[in-house]
């Protein structure tokens, strides 16, 4: 062993190269983990499966990639859930820098693919790594306690479970130890302490990415766990309140000001979802109480385990408590309370957090508190560690402790052996398993931190702690969500898909079946639907609607159904299989155009009735509209002939129509009606008017028009602006900062 001692020794003296040293580590560490992702081997690879990640995320990247390779900015999308905003839904992340770089690099190998969305989201878990690593090894100041916690906050269960396949939810969640670090190096001045906004920029930068990263809810987590990091700091290191306030402010804003161009487009469309009249009741769910036992026993209880960090963390992380290690028990306050809000309604915490805590109140799935408890418990594992390295544990009392717990961990293994014998219809397997693997892991923790923990500070300890971490969390996590098909071998559309791009018109297709997820959005066919978690309220209330008048007001001429009969008159154009149910392609044999003139109004500014004329079989959706108002036209008693409506251009944000009428009328247009549309008729701004209770329309005297419409949001314009100070603000205080600290 002396050869690892004068190693140690060597790196010692050279502090920079003791951390790239533990980069390498992390680096091959991570390597191994994902080994079945990036083998060139095809009999080997493994991707991840479909569902939300390929309907939401990879397709939602393509499109993506299209419009900015094509020098445009994606506002709008008119492939999905019949047009919706595409920057405002924050899932698109559309601004979101480590999106923007996998786009180029893919650009260059070759185009945008599924492997390519697969290497962002591994590389993520990687700089998860990384960035824990830098905080805990920073606080700390021991490089085992770094690994320690890069290790288990990589490669833990919570990371390991839902946050890749919701990559929004990993892509946000990653910043938090870098705006930590920036935090505790700002408050890190020779006393009297003072805060040193240079750092602080590096909080407000991780914020931003956060932000921009597109799953605000963990967004939310990351600031309120950092806005009580820079009070708990601004405490202990006794820094004027005046100046905290004024920095926690600063910081926070400045965050959210960078990520302003995301956010304001946002906040406009959530509030017209049908996220925006959730209540209590449907936004309190969380874990239930038995999911406790996750802490000890993955793998059991729920398809993921999402609050299990490893038995050595969990035992480094209670030393630490013990201990009063520096900041442990503030990580651990925030460990419990997260863990409180986490059971949902069920316990007192949510409901605080619910009416006090601005935020709270959007949000639905509260389980995913489990983002604070993990990377809490990641860092009071690494705190753990610089406590046993500094001796400051009774190591015979230490080691009692933890023979206690091996020893009842073995016991109750037996115990649950014994009951799968006694009870052969009841299937215990998975519990004796588990159990099994509980002992044997409280067994080796036993030894390594409870017998042999003295030696600490030798490098052997330290190898021997980052294997049994390495084999315990690879043992239990490195199999989840991963399926063995390749990427590139991923059949995302039916065989009816082609059938349907092979029409090189105007239309809507109906996908529910047969097209599916988002995958309208990634071939170019403007589907009705989508799985995008924001819906606006309209197309909810239109879905309400009996099929045939669904499809007569958003123009649908496909539809994919296991249907063999629709309720109009149609053929089918294109047969195939899913695997179990046969699927049919119908194209509908009269469908509504795009846009259409109707010269019969019923006025009504209650939707609930307009929706209720909608669903009337006599209702006639070509010759009558509904508006919220009389408008001020001479309409004809009989609808006349001879009118035309033309579109000549469409493109996401822009279309353009030439309109002839004999008499006055109504332009309706098979779009759906939201802020930031502009009508410019004859070259004169117009203001659209709401009709059918989500469409839009124009009143037309009778003549000719050439119509553009448009897609101009104030809210992107006021984000942008936003945004652009915020940077410049950002920018030029640490550019102060810095001059300052020079002179």
């Amino acid at each position: 062993m002396k050869w690892l001692e004068h190693m140690q020794a060597w790196f010692t003296r050279r502090p920079r190269l003791t951390d790239a040293a533990a980069l390498v580590m992390l680096t091959l560490l991570w390597g191994f983990y994902f080994w079945r992702v990036l083998t060139p081997d095809p009999n080997n690879q493994v991707s991840l499966p479909q569902g939300d990640y390929s309907g939401q995320f990879f397709a939602f990247g393509d499109y993506q990639a299209r419009r900015f390779l094509a020098g445009e900015i994606p506002l709008w999308n008119p492939y999905n859930n019949a047009g919706h905003p595409f920057l405002a839904d924050t899932q698109s992340a559309v601004f979101y820098p480590p999106r923007l770089f996998t786009i180029v690099i893919s650009h260059w190998l070759g185009g945008w693919s599924y492997a390519a969305l697969e290497a962002e989201t591994i590389v993520h878990v990687w700089l998860a790594s990384l960035f824990m690593y830098l905080f805990v090894r920073t606080v700390s100041r021991s490089l085992t306690a770094g690994l320690v916690s890069g290790i288990t906050l990589a490669y833990g269960g919570y990371m390991a479970g839902y946050p890749p396949l919701q990559l929004a939810v990993l892509e946000a969640g990653i910043w938090l130890p870098l705006a930590l670090l920036g935090v505790y190096k700002a408050s890190e001045s020779e006393p009297p302490a003072q805060w040193q906004p240079r750092w602080l920029a590096l909080s407000t930068a991780s914020l931003s990415f956060s932000l921009l990263a597109g799953h605000p809810q963990t967004s939310l987590f990351l600031t309120y766990v950092l806005i009580a990091y820079m009070i708990h700091r601004a405490i202990r290191r006794q820094i004027n309140w005046k100046s905290t306030l004024a920095v926690v402010l600063g910081t926070v804003g400045l965050g959210f000001g960078v990520a302003a161009v995301q956010l304001l487009p946002g906040l406009e469309y959530t509030r017209l979802t049908t996220r925006a009249g959730m209540n209590f009741d449907a936004l309190a769910g969380g874990f239930p109480f038995s999911d406790v036992l996750v802490f000890l026993i993955p793998n059991v209880l729920t398809v993921w385990s999402p609050l299990y960090s490893g038995i050595a963390p969990l035992v480094l992380a209670s030393i630490a408590l013990w201990q009063g290690r520096e900041s442990a028990r503030f990580w651990g306050g925030a460990a419990l309370i997260a863990l409180g809000i986490s059971f949902g309604g069920a316990t007192i915490f949510y409901r605080l957090a619910y009416l006090t805590m601005p935020g709270f109140a959007l949000f639905r799935g509260q389980e995913r508190a489990a983002y604070v408890i993990a990377y809490s418990v990641a860092i009071m594992a690494g705190l753990g560690i610089a406590t046993l390295q500094n001796s400051a544990v009774k190591p015979y009392r230490l080691a009692r402790i933890l023979g206690i717990g091996a020893a009842t961990a073995w016991v109750l293994a037996i115990e649950v052996l014994i009951l799968d014998r006694v009870f052969p219809d009841t299937d215990l397997f998975p519990f004796t398993r588990a159990f099994f693997f509980l002992g044997l892991l409280a067994t080796l923790v036993w030894i390594i931190i409870g017998r042999l923990s003295q030696p600490a500070q030798r490098v052997w300890w330290s190898l021997a702690l980052i294997g049994l971490l390495v084999f315990d969390l690879f043992s239990t996590t490195m199999g989840t969500n991963w399926e063995p098909v390749p990427a590139s071998q991923r059949r995302l559309l039916s065989d009816l898909v082609p059938a349907a791009l092979a029409d090189k018109g105007l239309f809507r297709v109906d996908g529910r079946l047969g097209l599916g997820e988002n995958y309208g959005t990634l071939v170019g066919l403007q589907d009705i639907r989508g799985i995008s978690p924001l819906r606006l309220t309209t197309l909810d209330h239109y879905l309400a609607l009996p099929q045939y008048r669904l499809h007569q007001l958003l123009s649908v001429k496909y539809v994919f159904t296991d249907w063999t009969q629709l309720e109009v008159p149609s053929s089918v154009i294109a047969e195939s299989s899913d695997g179990t149910l046969p699927l049919y392609l119908h194209q509908i044999t009269d469908p509504t155009p795009r846009a259409w003139m109707a010269y019969r109004v019923m006025v009504t500014s209650d939707e609930a009735q307009a929706l209720g004329w909608l669903a009337d079989p006599a209702f006639d959706v070509r010759g009558t509209v509904i508006l919220e108002s009389a408008p001020d036209l001479d309409l004809p008693s009989e609808p006349p002939t001879g009118w035309q409506v033309r579109i000549e251009q469409y493109t996401p944000e822009q279309i353009v129509l030439s309109v002839s009428t004999p008499t006055d009328g109504i332009l309706v247009i098979s779009e759906m009606d939201y802020p930031g549309w502009q009508a410019i008729v004859n070259g004169e701004p117009v203001p659209i008017w709401r009709a059918d209770a989500g469409l839009r329309a124009l009143p037309l005297r009778a003549g000719e028009y050439q119509i553009e419409m448009v897609y101009r949001p104030l809210s992107v314009t006021l984000g942008a602006a936003g945004s652009a100070v915020s940077v410049l603000t950002l920018l030029l205080a640490v550019m102060l900062s810095a001059g300052k600290r020079r002179s």
